[in-house]
């Protein structure tokens, strides 16, 4: 008897190692997924100083929000598959870095859209204060061609996309948007300047894994020549924070130096959204979890762009979420605030 409780002791024993080395590999082992998760909302007056500015008049705050993103383990991928807990999503790596294109380069190229942002937030900043800025550029100069891209074997590296449909193209984020602004599918007429020569080509938009449901040409493209002059001097602290999809707040926060009048109201406002030198205020991702890091500062008021308001919306509960086009919708509102 006292030998079967001991057999049957090791067995139980065994079971229990087993679970414990199959829970512990299955909490280290990677995915090729990221866990997005609510991130921060950052006071945006520390980081902008506008020369001359009207800063110490200010008595609410501007926040840009940011999603954290960390490596889901085999443990951290099934838990939030099947729990769906709020302000958690996962998100394919390939959706992070597309496949086969070079770390360091991808995000040498990130660092340049950050940049880019910047530059056009001053700029809009600085034409609604009713100064006369300008961002110039020669066009956007293809860095890679992805290896599924339906430009592969007409557009190469070293490209410069001078024409979209026939309309001159500047700066990078002028072919974003307007390939953003057709449909799957759509047949694109892309113009290109190849050393001394000119080439023109029918390039069919794609869906590509590294942006579902989006049209895309399939290529990783920067600015070229990109040149600006600004009659007011203006510096922008972003730290480590990358991405375009502060673009609104930075105009905003910057816009409220730049006036007499107090946008804020005294209100704790966040919020999120591209912004186009147009003034169009372009969809982000991640807006759920970027609404949960405001409620967590306590924010008043969360400016989403029209396509992700309904989003925010949703996961809202303690703060007023707004809808914006444009920057003179957002605007417009914080007036309304007085």
């Amino acid at each position: 008897m006292a030998r079967f409780r001991v057999i049957r002791l090791k067995k139980i024993m065994t079971i229990i190692l087993i679970i414990f080395v199959v829970v512990t590999l299955a909490a280290i082992w990677p995915t090729d997924y990221y866990i997005e998760a609510p991130g921060i909302a950052k006071e945006l007056g520390p980081l902008v100083t506008v020369e001359d500015g009207h800063q110490d008049r200010i008595k609410g705050k501007f926040r840009l929000t940011a999603v954290s993103l960390e490596p889901a383990s085999v443990l951290e991928y099934y838990y939030v598959s099947l729990t769906k807990p709020k302000g958690l999503a996962l998100t394919p790596l390939k959706q992070q870095l597309p496949s086969g294109v070079d770390p360091k380069e991808y995000f040498e190229m990130m660092k340049e859209v950050m940049k880019e942002s910047q530059l056009k937030a001053k700029a809009v900043a600085l034409k609604q204060a009713g100064y006369d800025p300008k961002i110039t550029g020669e066009g956007a100069k293809i860095v890679q061609v992805l290896e599924k891209s339906n430009a592969k074997g007409k557009l190469k590296k070293g490209d410069i996309i001078t024409k979209i449909d026939g309309e001159p193209v500047e700066l990078l984020t002028e072919v974003v948007s307007k390939i953003r602004d057709r449909e799957v599918g759509d047949w694109v007429e892309v113009v290109v300047k190849r050393g001394e020569e000119t080439k023109e080509y029918k390039i069919k938009t794609k869906e590509i894994e590294e942006s579902p449901g989006k049209p895309s040409l399939g290529v990783l493209i920067s600015s070229y020549k990109r040149s600006y002059e600004f009659p007011v001097d203006i510096e922008i602290d972003s730290g480590d924070i990358g991405g375009p999809s502060a673009g609104m707040m930075f105009t905003l926060e910057i816009l409220n130096h730049l006036t007499e009048e107090d946008l804020t109201h005294g209100k704790d406002v966040a919020g999120t959204g591209t912004i186009a030198l147009d003034g169009k205020v372009g969809e982000i991702s991640g807006v759920s979890q970027k609404v949960l890091a405001a409620e967590k500062e306590g924010v008043d008021i969360f400016l989403a762009p029209k396509n992700n308001y309904q989003r925010a919306k949703e996961t809202a509960t303690q703060l007023k979420v707004v809808s914006v086009e444009n920057i003179e919708d957002a605007i417009n509102f914080l007036n309304s605030l007085e």
